[in-house]
């Protein structure tokens, strides 16, 4: 829990400071937080916008 507590405070910051990282995995967009993160679903969490909910889990098993 204390990840997803960091990550949330991370997001925060980035949008609070106009920013945005875009999280890339093989070229490809797997996730977006701060400024421009559309979080849709997962609005409770924070600005966090998860671009490929499957390349986020191949990321974090490697």
């Amino acid at each position: 829990m204390r990840e997803l507590e960091s990550l949330r405070e991370l997001a925060l910051g980035l949008k609070e400071r106009g920013y945005t990282l875009n999280v890339l995995k093989g070229g490809r967009p797997i996730l977006k937080m701060g400024k421009d993160a559309r979080p849709g679903l997962l609005s409770f969490i924070g600005p966090i916008e998860v671009k490929d909910l499957k390349g986020i889990l191949e990321f974090l098993k490697d």
